[in-house]
């Protein structure tokens, strides 16, 4: 009779034999989504506008992709995300699409992700006065995100991961400060 842990050794073998092996698929890039989500796969998105995390990002300078003042940028110290900027052009009620999987050829660490916005109508004319230049949207962004509950929730679990880790380098420098003693023998 073979002992309890042999006998778990060989379980976990024939469950893993019996699991099928998931290979890692990339995400699509081309991948699309649409607000509102009625106007999936009808909205021509070639006359709206880009908007990249890093043209409100205030950590960014005019060369790396800021196009806003530092006033207007976002000011909190983690950068924005897609999932923000479109809280925004919901808030304001503006018909955008997200590609969460562009990169910004520019900085390639930057989050992924890039924003359609449609800022003119038919006519020429602005869907929403409060936002009606890209610029003017992107203040109102860089204006509207930190007030955002998802960005407070973000701070949140941010700031408790801070904290862990503070917690971890005390208690691992704590018993640190010991006196070793000299070796014996020759040397």
């Amino acid at each position: 009779m073979s002992s309890k842990r042999k006998q778990k050794a060989l379980q976990r073998k024939e469950d893993a034999a019996q699991q099928p092996e998931v290979e890692y698929t990339p995400p699509d890039p081309s991948t699309k989504i649409t607000w509102p989500r009625s106007l999936a796969g009808s909205v021509d998105d070639s006359r709206f506008i880009v908007v990249w995390p890093n043209n409100i990002n205030s950590k960014k300078t005019i060369p790396e992709g800021r196009r806003v003042a530092l006033e207007h940028a976002c000011e909190v110290w983690d950068d924005p995300i897609v999932q923000e900027m479109s809280e925004v052009c919901q808030y304001l009620k503006l018909t955008h699409v997200i590609e969460p999987y562009k990169a910004l050829p520019r900085d390639l660490l930057a989050y992924p992700g890039r924003i359609k916005v449609q800022l003119l109508d038919a006519q020429g004319e602005p869907v929403n006065p409060e936002a009606p230049t890209r610029k003017a949207l992107m203040r109102r962004m860089g204006d509207l995100i930190p007030k955002l509950n998802i960005r407070k929730q973000r701070d949140a679990i941010k700031a408790k991961e801070k904290e862990l880790q503070q917690m971890q380098l005390e208690a691992g420098t704590a018993g640190g400060n010991k006196k070793k003693g000299k070796k014996k023998g020759r040397r």
